[in-house]
């Protein structure tokens, strides 16, 4: 599709979660969720394993990972209308692994580690292309809106240091540059702790709650500033949190381990949920793979911007389509008003089957692509131990 002039895109990245987990009620619409029953009206209020290792033992089936659905039509009632209103993608995948990796893959399409770093103190930073960089050659503004410690931003060359640097604000910064109506054409949005809808450590019930407020008052900063009509707004999660799926992923690209020394898929990885939504933006269910490498390649084809040179991205499916220029969508409901469910459409509607992964499959992870010509191989950094993690945590604890 031809790139829509003044359009913005609004990428908002939360935290741990699957599918099935997340919009189970979102099977009377069509798309491809278990329907388990049982739904509960709170979300588990505790982490669950879900690194590398947890991952790799929950697809050779001897770690069970929690099997469990909330009832999102009241714990996100937010998110929920927007699936129902919008495009709800029911096969959209991450990486076989944990937060770092999923967020790598969704700013720049690469990974170069398959675990997280430390998140305070020294880390590594790697020269890698990233939507921004994109940006940056196409003459299109971008913002970065990391959560309070820098985080996932800090991980790349190009936006630790000037230039780039001056366009990574603080979270709090969105909201009011939202409502006066400066936000740049790309921005990508991430929520400080206790907003980003991670499960806690130590008990914290609202966190959910908390989490969908923040991308609702954030929405609506947009609409206040006027902005609804022009913007496309995307809305995923980093990684599957430790829960099941129903609906295993194609094997697409695999790195060795201690137990897989020829190789254990990383992409794709479970499941996630993504949500596209805006003023121009049609409805339905896309029922077509992709995975995280999607999300910057949506954003080049909306804003007409060059090639990022990264293969997973530039060849990757694009929900561009979803976008129609002569679109006037309606506005989502105001923060503080009672979400009203739409009636589902009757009778339901079958799931679409995916077409067959176009790309090749289980083909070993390249080399990292970087800006300045230094080799950065593929991660193999991802612990997998011979057992399996313990039993997950159950629902109702």
């Amino acid at each position: 599709m031809a790139a829509i002039p003044g359009h913005r895109v609004v990428v908002f990245i939360q935290e741990n979660k699957t599918t099935d987990f997340y919009f189970p009620t979102m099977a009377a619409w069509g798309a491809a969720v278990a329907k388990h029953g049982q739904l509960l009206e709170a979300p588990p209020n505790f982490d669950q394993p879900h690194d590398r290792n947890a991952w790799v033992h929950y697809a050779m089936g001897d770690y069970p990972a929690l099997d469990a659905q909330v009832n999102n039509d009241t714990v996100i009632p937010y998110y929920s209308w927007l699936a129902k209103q919008f495009v709800f993608c029911d096969h959209h995948f991450g990486s076989g692994s944990n937060s770092t990796p999923g967020h790598m893959l969704a700013i720049g399409g690469q990974m170069p580690t398959l675990k997280n770093p430390p998140f305070v103190g020294p880390h590594p930073v790697w020269d890698l292309p990233s939507i921004f960089t994109a940006a940056e050659a196409g003459g299109v503004s971008w913002a970065a809106f990391p959560d309070g410690s820098g985080y996932p931003t800090k991980f790349y060359k190009s936006l630790s240091a000037p230039p780039g640097s001056a366009e990574v604000y603080p979270p709090k910064d969105f909201i009011p540059m939202a409502k006066a109506g400066t936000l740049p054409q790309i921005c990508y949005v991430w929520s400080p702790a206790g907003y980003d809808e991670h499960p806690p450590h130590v008990s914290t019930p609202d966190y959910v709650t908390k989490g969908q407020g923040l991308v609702w008052d954030r929405v609506q900063a947009v609409i206040d500033g006027g902005g609804w009509p022009d913007t496309t707004f995307i809305l995923t999660w980093d990684d599957w949190g430790g829960y099941t799926d129903s609906v295993p992923t194609p094997d697409i690209e695999t790195v060795p381990d201690a137990i897989h020394p020829d190789g254990f898929a990383a992409i794709g990885g479970s499941r996630i949920p993504l949500i596209m939504f805006g003023g121009k933006v049609r409805q339905g269910i896309d029922p077509q793979w992709h995975s995280h490498a999607s999300i910057p390649k949506t954003v080049i084809d909306l804003l007409g911007l060059p090639a990022m040179g990264v293969a997973r991205v530039d060849g990757a499916p694009s929900l561009a389509a979803h976008v129609d220029a002569s679109l006037a969508r309606p506005e989502p409901p105001a923060p503080g008003t009672v979400v009203v469910q739409p009636a589902p459409p009757v009778p339901a509607p079958v799931p679409v089957p995916p077409d067959p992964w176009q790309g090749p499959v289980a083909q070993r992870m390249p080399a990292l692509t970087t800006l300045d010509g230094t080799a950065v191989p593929a991660p193999t950094d991802g612990i997998v131990r011979k057992s399996p993690p313990k039993p997950p945590k159950p629902a109702t604890s």
